[in-house]
């Protein structure tokens, strides 16, 4: 089996990078989602995927059912960290994995919107 998890900053519909600052001198958060990336015929093997993110967010466990966004889940954050990720198949077999979150955002400021 060949999973491998898989992550973006999430832009909006005219390509900007969307942001929120949750309080003025805050640090800004932006939208990112993680996703199992696998051939289809082994993305249908999957149950469900439950993904455990860094502790200091309140819904640190998420878990996803949707075989149709490859059981992407979506969040804020500001920070990189290691995402504990968890694979469900059908046979009852979980898949055990390790991802570490990292993004790369643009320098120029009209690459960004604040929603």
């Amino acid at each position: 089996m060949q999973y491998t998890i898989k992550s973006n900053v999430i832009r909006n519909i005219d390509g900007k990078i969307k942001y929120k600052q949750f309080n003025e001198k805050g640090k800004m958060h932006f939208h990112l989602g993680v996703w199992v990336d696998a051939p289809e015929r082994e993305l249908d093997e999957i149950e469900f995927v439950e993904y455990a993110l860094h502790p200091t967010f309140k819904k640190q466990n998420r878990r996803s059912l949707n075989r149709l966004n490859n059981f992407s889940i979506t969040f804020w954050t500001w920070g990189i960290f290691n995402i504990k990720v968890a694979i469900h198949l059908h046979s009852g077999e979980i898949i055990n994995m390790d991802y570490y979150l990292e993004y790369t955002l643009p320098s120029e400021k009209s690459e960004y919107v604040q929603v």
